[in-house]
């Protein structure tokens, strides 16, 4: 195992919270708004607590089979070759969700920050940064998304100055739908906790492995409260029918708030918005490239990691505008959920197919 590479059960758990929260919460609360409504918030807790159930049943899916990945999983529930077909699909399913997140973030900058600046330097601006700590390995990733936690505690901080500006009345009334609504508003929920299912592909370098669930149950649950808690704020603030047609209602917040002798307070966000909304595409950037380099081991790895950043960016460049990159993040974000299942199905059939589980 490269020491580089190997990380603790609670470096896991700031990574996949860096993962869940970077790009998922830009236009979030608008996407909930318009297919719930104001009660979006009662639909976040419902699909929080599912995740941590799903996080829970994968935790202990890879508990069974100690110190390996899905990829060698997956070989041993279904065979040798219906297994490598699953891997190279699940490979796929990263270089997808990698890739627009990308042409996401940066056509979200272009959009609010660096409008003249041509794509292509945009594109090689934000992708050096995240090479260069992936190069490095796991490690030095998971040690920089520790920088999320002084990220969150100013956007907590600009929620709570806000408050004051909350109009309840458009948080009311509170309803809780039927179950055949709640069932089908959790779908889109869900969606914004896509991130915890790389828990699969790096497990084999926590060295704590015994402590891998309560670090991802930790992470899920801190991403629920936190959603919840910008939800709440930007509806009660721009109300339901404003938040639906925002673009990014939280970036929106920080332009509406003024502070003494400062005045703007996004100029001053935007130095901490970057960082958060790189955790989502640095953290697929590396999980994407470390599985494609332990799956398939080539000699000469630089020319194959400069290749591989090279095709992230021409790639990247596919989707025609924001509008294109968004339909597709939704597209895969939802396939994501499919992944979820498909974890769920391996457990259950590991409790049949006992071939490479560990007996304590």
């Amino acid at each position: 195992m490269e020491d580089r590479n190997q990380i603790t059960a609670k470096q896991l758990g700031v990574f996949i919270l860096s993962a869940q929260i970077g790009l998922g919460v830009i236009g979030f609360p608008s996407n909930l708004a318009n297919e719930i409504g104001r009660n979006g918030w009662l639909s976040i807790l419902c699909a929080g607590i599912l995740s941590t159930i799903i996080a829970v049943i994968i935790t202990a899916l890879l508990q069974r089979y100690s110190g390996q990945s899905i990829f060698e999983i997956n070989q041993y529930l279904f065979g040798k070759f219906p297994g490598q077909i699953i891997n190279y699909i699940l490979i796929l399913y990263l270089s997808f969700l990698m890739v627009i997140g990308f042409r996401y973030f940066t056509e979200f900058i272009k959009l609010f920050t660096l409008e003249s600046t041509p794509d292509l330097f945009l594109a090689l601006l934000i992708i050096v940064p995240t090479a260069y700590l992936s190069w490095h390995g796991l490690k030095p990733v998971a040690r920089f998304s520790q920088i999320i936690f002084f990220i969150l505690f100013f956007i907590l901080v600009l929620c709570v100055l806000t408050i004051k500006r909350v109009r309840w009345t458009f948080l009311m009334p509170v309803r809780v739908p039927d179950p055949a609504t709640l069932g089908q508003s959790i779908v889109p929920a869900i969606l914004a906790f896509i991130g915890f299912e790389l828990t699969i592909f790096l497990y084999p370098y926590i060295s704590d492995k015994q402590n891998a669930r309560k670090w991802l149950v930790a992470a899920n649950l801190g991403a629920t409260v936190f959603i919840v808690i910008i939800f709440l704020v930007t509806v009660g603030v721009f109300g339901e029918n404003l938040v639906k047609t925002q673009a990014a209602p939280l970036f929106n917040l920080a332009r509406f708030y003024r502070a003494p002798y400062f005045g703007r307070v996004d100029l001053f966000f935007i130095l901490l918005w970057f960082p958060l909304l790189e955790g989502t595409f640095r953290s697929y950037f590396f999980t994407t490239y470390d599985s494609l380099r332990r799956y398939s081991p080539g000699k000469n790895q630089k020319l194959v990691y400069g290749l591989y950043t090279a095709l992230t960016i021409l790639l990247s460049r596919l989707p025609r505008d924001l509008i294109q990159a968004v339909q597709l993040a939704k597209a895969v974000n939802l396939a994501g959920i499919g992944v979820f299942g498909f974890l769920i199905l391996c457990y259950l059939y590991s409790l049949v197919n006992k071939r490479g589980v560990k007996v304590k």
